[in-house]
């Protein structure tokens, strides 16, 4: 057969398609994110179908965009964000930490901060899958699959403003991280909370919607917390080791 007697397939994509493949999120995803925003009744009701209702993205696919997103940008951030790098930099310098000649605390402290960059999603993505197939208080029957649909979708809306809250953080001076990394951790609650209470538990009264959406915002809260902590202690244990020091001093 001669390639004059091929048919070729030369029907235009639309430019949906190509926004897809270039930010892994297309159209419908961008209008997922603004459903849950403003009605996220509307997109948990979708959840429970197996297309989608053909009107949404996966929440679990939307999250994901977020957290690749996240893990592009972390060398930049990493570069850029002096507060950080200082903080474990003072922090391996206080313990004296012996360093090879011509190495700099503050070179030994960006290593750091990259390695927990590093190890954080890995930690997160592991924690927020066991949470979504463990969490049982959707105040009706689900299986494995819907309660992962029904946790993606309550904390896409958090997930959607990180890249604005790390852009924030390179400009955090190291004696103010803690108290930004608290109040991060309490707006990311408040938002997660809303999108609970207004989508996730539809079969429960209002008194039932608020503590399954303020105890799911607290187990989400909690698990970011506990795997930043982690990645931290295991990323300076790391480095620690690395250089001949010792951690328990």
């Amino acid at each position: 057969m001669s390639i004059e007697d091929k048919h070729i397939d030369l029907t235009p994509l639309p430019i949906d398609s190509v926004a897809e493949d270039i930010f892994g999120l297309n159209l419908r995803g961008l209008r997922s994110i603004g459903v849950l925003w403003r009605s996220p009744k509307l997109f948990f009701d979708a959840a429970r179908h197996v297309d989608w209702r053909e009107s949404f993205t996966p929440s679990i696919r939307i999250w994901l965009f977020f957290f690749a997103l996240l893990s592009f940008f972390k060398f930049w951030w990493v570069g850029s964000s002096d507060g950080m790098i200082e903080a474990y930099a003072n922090g391996f310098s206080q313990a004296e930490l012996p360093l090879p000649v011509g190495m700099t605390y503050h070179e030994v402290g960006r290593e750091a901060v990259l390695l927990v960059f590093g190890l954080l999603p890995l930690f997160q993505i592991t924690a927020t899958i066991l949470l979504a197939l463990t969490f049982p208080f959707w105040g009706e029957p689900t299986t494995a699959a819907l309660r992962q649909r029904y946790l993606f979708a309550v904390i896409v809306p958090s997930s959607s403003l990180m890249p604005v809250f790390m852009t924030v953080m390179m400009f955090v001076p190291p004696q103010f991280l803690t108290l930004y990394g608290l109040g991060l951790a309490a707006l990311n609650w408040i938002i997660d909370f809303q999108t609970g209470y207004r989508g996730a538990f539809q079969t429960a009264g209002r008194g039932g919607r608020i503590w399954r959406a303020a105890l799911l915002s607290l187990c989400v809260v909690a698990l970011n917390i506990a795997t930043t902590l982690t990645a931290q202690l295991i990323g300076i244990i790391l480095t620690t080791q690395k250089y001949g020091g010792s951690f328990l001093g």
